[in-house]
């Protein structure tokens, strides 16, 4: 079934130490783009989180945020880095000197710099990564399992959408096969009227050759190759509105190639019901194109 690039999914996972969150925007996008905004202390399931994302979103941006709160008490210790300390000193002593400064060094000014203090967690309270991805992976794949029912449910009115447009595209091209058959006839007529208008007293052009040239200029002019084609391309499109997997790129390149075609159609007929036709259609085709971009 074809999906959506715009959905979002929420996942969320409590136990009895702590509570996940997890929230999951995708949006249209020419590739695959995800921003992870996790907190720092689990910068290390980064690639993970990528690759779990991965597997199941093949195209659009996806915006992931991770909520984590523990209901653990924590107990926290702090420590002094001596040798930032020492560092510091050396720096501000040197300052004050090169400025010829009388003031003396005071705690305040040590305070400017937080790295002198560290705080570090009791091991108790330590979050082993490995327990934290066994927990968080199911916040994650609850969300992606919403994302991607939003998507198949957005797809299939995308679709519905997209199957109104080549029945309306279909039509035109009807109008034209009909049309077109008749064009050899209506030239010889324009051809017929414009030499009597020249040449008043009798035209110097045989019908034999009258009918040459206007074979001539059938030929020039028939667009059953270019109709044939297009019918193909939307053949095409058509199938990829049933078929599973990502499916946008190949609808962006059979929108393309149906243009070509229907601009070919409309500077080689030379008749305005089939110019009219060609508009519609490339009011349709433009139509499509702008759907298109939404689709995974």
């Amino acid at each position: 079934m074809m999906k959506s690039m715009t959905a979002y999914g929420r996942g969320e996972v409590e136990t009895a130490a702590q509570k996940w969150v997890v929230e999951l925007k995708s949006v249209n996008h020419r590739f695959l783009e995800l921003a992870l905004n996790l907190p720092r202390r689990f910068w290390a399931l980064e690639d993970r989180f990528r690759k779990l994302i991965k597997s199941r979103v093949a195209r659009g941006r996806v915006d992931m945020q991770l909520s984590w709160e523990s209901f653990e008490e924590k107990s926290v210790t702090l420590r002094l880095d001596m040798g930032v300390v020492a560092g510091v000193r050396d720096v501000l002593e040197r300052l004050r000197l090169a400025g010829n400064t009388p003031e003396s060094l005071k705690l305040e000014h040590f305070l400017h710099f937080s790295d002198l203090l560290v705080a570090k967690e009791q091991a108790n309270q330590d979050l082993e990564l490995e327990a934290a991805w066994e927990t968080v992976s199911q916040a994650v794949t609850q969300a992606l399992d919403l994302l991607d029912e939003m998507r198949i449910t957005e797809g299939a009115a995308l679709a519905a959408d997209l199957a109104g447009s080549l029945s309306d595209i279909r039509r035109e091209m009807g109008r034209i096969a009909e049309l077109a058959p008749r064009l050899p006839q209506l030239w010889r007529e324009r051809v017929a009227a414009r030499l009597a208008e020249l040449f008043p007293e009798g035209s110097p052009v045989d019908e034999t050759r009258l009918a040459q040239e206007v074979a001539i200029m059938a030929e020039r002019r028939d667009v059953a190759e270019e109709l044939a084609r297009l019918e193909s391309h939307l053949t095409q499109f058509q199938q990829t509105l049933e078929v599973q997997g990502p499916v946008g790129r190949k609808q962006e390149f059979l929108l393309q190639e149906m243009l070509r075609e229907a601009n070919t159609i409309g500077s080689k007929s030379g008749d305005l019901g089939i110019s009219q036709a060609v508009l519609e259609i490339k009011g349709s085709l433009e139509r499509l194109r702008e759907q298109v971009q939404n689709i995974e």
